[in-house]
């Protein structure tokens, strides 16, 4: 992640409201130079990380303004995969050995520069040169380049936009989400971050707003300690739809407003599909787009768009069915269950007490008690064996759709 240095130089502050200055691209220079900073970094492979921070800070002779190229430099950094070399592990055994080594041999005589490591490879059976070569070989310097990203020069200069917006919450005192979907791994990000939140919904048809906060927010005497937190959340918010992001910032004793939403400088390359849990999810789906459309005009689907807060913890059903007219209903699928599982599941359904849930279970492992609890759930209760069948589905979501006119 970037630092507030990063960023600090492409701020601008109007009628009380942050600005981010992104990098753009209009005559496709910036884009031939990053082409050359990953060709750099995949000939890199295999070199310690010190040197691949040196060989990107020496392409300042190439850029305007070493601000952004340092910027840059640590965002390929970032995506690159480093790991210990070898024999790292032992580095704060070689370290003693030397030090030891060292101890008994001073004061040092010129000369015998190399008679400590000679000794300590002794003591550990490695020859001086290992010594030499493990002795700081668990510092981050020391690690190895193992795979630069492979991606083009478009990606990388939106994930470097995308830093920059992340970095200016580093002085977030709070944080305010609005989304119509994408809430699984919102809600994922958020719980990662470890932060509190409260979740209502918000103008406009299938929005929810998501305040965030620190654990001890109202209790700390620095409200910006969680600024990192509220920085990590980002990227899983950029994929849903229909977002947007607004912060109170501390900005030199002054609190300032800071929104950002949905901007081609930032976002997720467009035309992901959406990705399943389980066959009987994405089978459901395809027979409404393949049947519905026709034979009940007026229905749309969205997949886990609906989130349920219940205290601390989130109920996503799996889909939404949304009518022209204004009803909706929610819909859950339950497949392959342990007694674990379902009893988790029903105490979630229960306690979010909705009668516009539609519940379709697999019937090949439920045994009459499982039964019992199931018939026992608000809503509406759909039973199949091989898969779910969108027609009995789509009675159910009719007789408990609530809303509209």
């Amino acid at each position: 992640m970037l630092r507030r240095t990063h960023v600090r130089p492409f701020l601008t502050e109007r009628d009380g409201a942050l600005h981010v200055r992104f990098l753009g691209d209009p005559d496709g220079r910036v884009a031939a130079f990053l082409h050359r900073l990953l060709r750099l970094a995949r000939r890199l492979e295999g070199r310690p990380r010190r040197v691949v921070v040196e060989a990107l800070s020496r392409q300042e002779r190439r850029v305007r303004d070493a601000r952004r190229l340092d910027g840059l430099s640590r965002t390929l950094l970032s995506l690159c995969r480093f790991s210990p070399p070898a024999g790292a592990a032992r580095a704060g055994e070689v370290r003693s050995a030397l030090f030891r080594a060292r101890g008994r041999r001073w004061p040092p005589v010129p000369g015998d520069e190399r008679a400590p490591y000679e000794d300590a490879g002794q003591e550990l059976d490695l020859t001086p040169e290992e010594v030499e070569r493990l002795l700081y070989a668990d510092d981050s310097d020391a690690m190895i380049l193992r795979r630069a990203p492979q991606m083009d020069p478009q990606a990388l200069l939106r994930r470097y936009n995308l830093d920059l917006a992340r970095a200016v919450l580093l002085d977030a005192e709070v944080v305010v989400v609005r989304a119509r979907g994408g809430w699984k791994e919102i809600f994922r990000a958020v719980k990662l971050a470890r932060l509190m939140h409260r979740l209502e919904p918000a103008s406009g048809e299938g929005a929810y707003r998501l305040e965030l906060t620190g654990p001890a927010a109202a209790f700390v005497t620095r409200p910006r300690r969680y600024g990192i937190r509220f920085a990590r959340i980002v990227p899983a918010l950029i994929r849903a739809p229909g977002w947007e992001l607004e912060a109170r910032i501390i900005r030199e004793g002054r609190k300032v407003a800071y929104r950002l939403t949905s901007d081609p400088a930032i976002s997720a390359p467009a035309g992901r599909r959406p990705q399943y849990d389980s066959a009987w999810e994405e089978d459901l789906a395809r027979e409404f787009r393949e049947k519905i459309g026709s034979e009940r005009d007026g229905w749309r689907l969205s997949r886990e768009s609906t989130p349920i807060a219940l205290g601390e913890e989130l109920f996503l059903p799996d889909f939404t069915f949304r009518h022209a007219d204004g009803r909706e209903a929610l819909v859950e699928l339950v497949g392959f269950w342990t007694p674990e599982y379902l009893e988790e599941k029903v105490r979630k359904v229960r306690a979010a007490e909705l009668e516009h849930l539609v519940l379709v279970v697999f019937r090949g492992l439920a045994a009459s008690r499982e039964e019992g609890e199931l018939e026992s759930l608000p809503g509406e209760l759909v039973w199949f064996r091989n898969r779910a069948q969108i027609g009995p589905v789509m009675e159910a979501v009719e007789r408990v759709a609530r809303g509209g006119g």
